[in-house]
């Protein structure tokens, strides 16, 4: 009879909504404060965050109201925010909030509505210290004051400040409020493309210069910067006039009679175009590092805590196996699952060697060895697969040849495993796999042939991406997009370089290139 398992407890609602521990430990690291509100405005859940700020332990908030833990004053500033998110709507917004240490943090919150069926039952807050963005904030407007006074020395000489601004492809303008005059410098008619001999467009028709964002942006700081008199610096993106766009860094500045009224505008204008996209392209860098970083983590954790419960599946049904009184059925069942079982714990380990690999936490041997036997046991441990999918498997290596390499055994023997068994998988019926060595001075080459459907150039640039199956996930194709990524980190890991080679319905090419070993 097969082993029973004991029944389980069946979970209540508390135990079901209750966050991991691994969870609760991530986000009561974020420095950030992290909650949820319910509808009645009841704290349902708090981060670490919130003892920093407020003083009081995130568990003790839980059934709090939000009025008793932000204080008459502050709660009715944030109420308009509040009630928008209980109506659906997403809200942002800066705020000071004074700590229990005295400490007063400018903050940048976010009430993201928690909407179920159709009806908000809550909100989420998340709520972000900017105060070291405020202090670059306030030095920045110092920079600009200071700029300001570089560019009135540079005005005692025109041709000076004219080719310094051609040089640096900085513009400046001026706004008299009053007759609503506005003057350009020569820099800024080139930026914009215009001719000096036509006339400037007023500030109501200055919107076809910018994007329709930018332009609203400049507009409300504008608007800012005429009630408050404090100076403003924007990075905007313009309309160039062939149609394209570009960036400037756009700074104003408010200038007072001697009654104290502000009657001007001044500023300069910078083109930035390159160094914007410098910049971007540096930002999504370091944004998609981090993020690959943070995925590598929380993978090769998710992978470490899948090994308890899978060992447990594989032990009963090999129990269940070794039941003598099993009828046929009974058998084919737990067959099934030993199988399922076995090919989630392969996932299991190439997911603790990928994250592993990515994390430099995985060292490979540098030995001399012969491929000639390796290549031998992947060809004979793929042939009942080949036969099964009557694809014909060729071993074009002789039994005697010498392919001696730098490398790790262990770890070839798992990249050419792979690099078969997808070679027989993404085939057609009576296609056939070549397996061939090359040498040259350096290095030796086992390449792997097939005659598949091939790839496309788009598909191989996403080749090597970890779990992006190339649409092979629509196929009954078995697989999980792991093996390529994992190859290709440990051939690196190596010394080597796993490259391909494809045309869409003539196939694909695989060659593991190993440096050659003087033994």
């Amino acid at each position: 009879m097969p082993v029973a398992e004991p029944p389980q407890p069946k979970p209540d609602d508390a135990a079901r909504r209750e966050v991991p521990d691994f969870m609760r430990m991530l986000v009561d690291h974020v420095p950030a404060m992290l909650a949820y509100w319910g509808a009645d405005l009841r704290c349902r859940f708090a981060n670490k965050a919130y003892e920093k700020w407020f003083g009081v332990d995130p568990e003790s908030l839980i059934g709090t109201r939000i009025q008793n833990l932000l204080g008459p004053e502050l709660f009715a500033l944030n109420e308009p925010y509040i009630r928008g998110a209980l109506r659906g709507e997403e809200q942002l917004f800066e705020r000071v909030v004074p700590g229990k240490d005295g400490i007063q943090r400018h903050s940048l919150a976010t009430y993201i509505p928690d909407i179920v069926n159709g009806e908000v039952v809550g909100f989420m807050s998340h709520v972000t210290e900017v105060t070291k963005l405020k202090e670059a904030e306030a030095a920045l407007r110092a920079q600009a004051a200071e700029q300001e006074r570089a560019y009135d020395r540079l005005r005692q000489s025109e041709t000076a400040l004219r080719e310094a601004q051609r040089l640096g492809q900085i513009g400046s303008w001026e706004w008299e409020l009053g007759p609503n005059i506005a003057r350009w410098s020569d820099e800024m008619y080139r930026i914009f493309g215009f001719d000096p001999s036509e006339p400037l467009p007023d500030y109501a028709e200055s919107d076809r210069l910018y994007t329709p964002e930018s332009w609203a942006r400049l507009t409300r700081q504008i608007e800012h910067t005429l009630q408050t008199g404090e100076p403003y610096l924007l990075e905007l993106e313009y309309l160039k006039p062939d149609g394209s766009t570009g960036w400037v860094e756009a700074r104003g500045l408010a200038v007072r009679d001697p009654q104290g009224q502000i009657f001007k505008l001044c500023g300069t204008l910078m083109e930035i175009t390159e160094r914007h996209h410098v910049q971007e392209a540096r930002v999504q860098r370091d944004v998609a590092l981090a993020a690959n970083r943070n995925k590598t983590m929380l993978l090769s954790r998710v992978s470490h805590e899948l090994r308890t419960p899978l060992n447990g599946i594989m032990g009963y049904t090999q129990l269940n196996l070794m039941d003598p009184n099993l009828d046929a059925t009974q058998r084919q069942r737990s067959e099934v699952i030993l199988q399922c079982g076995q090919h989630m714990v392969e996932l299991v380990d190439d997911m603790l060697d990928l994250s592993g690999a990515e994390l430099g936490r995985i060292t490979v041997a540098h030995m001399s060895m012969n491929l000639t036997p390796v290549v031998e046991a992947s060809v004979l441990h793929f042939g009942p697969m080949a036969d099964a999918m009557h694809v014909e498997l060729v071993n074009c290596l002789g039994p005697r040849e010498v392919l001696q390499v730098l490398a790790d055994p262990m770890r070839t023997q798992q990249v050419i495993n792979n690099l078969l068994s997808n070679a027989i998988k993404y085939n057609r019926p009576n296609g056939r796999v070549t397996v061939s060595a090359h040498r040259s001075e350096t290095h030796i080459e086992i390449r792997v042939e097939d005659t598949g459907i091939g790839l496309t150039a788009e598909q191989q640039t996403r080749l090597f991406t970890p779990f992006d199956r190339l649409g092979a996930e629509a196929t009954s194709v078995e697989g999980t997009g792991v093996g390529l990524a994992l190859s290709k980190v440990l051939t690196e890991l190596m010394g080597g370089e796993l490259l391909v080679e494809s045309r869409p319905g003539e196939g694909s090419a695989f060659t593991l290139r190993l440096p050659r070993s003087a033994a």
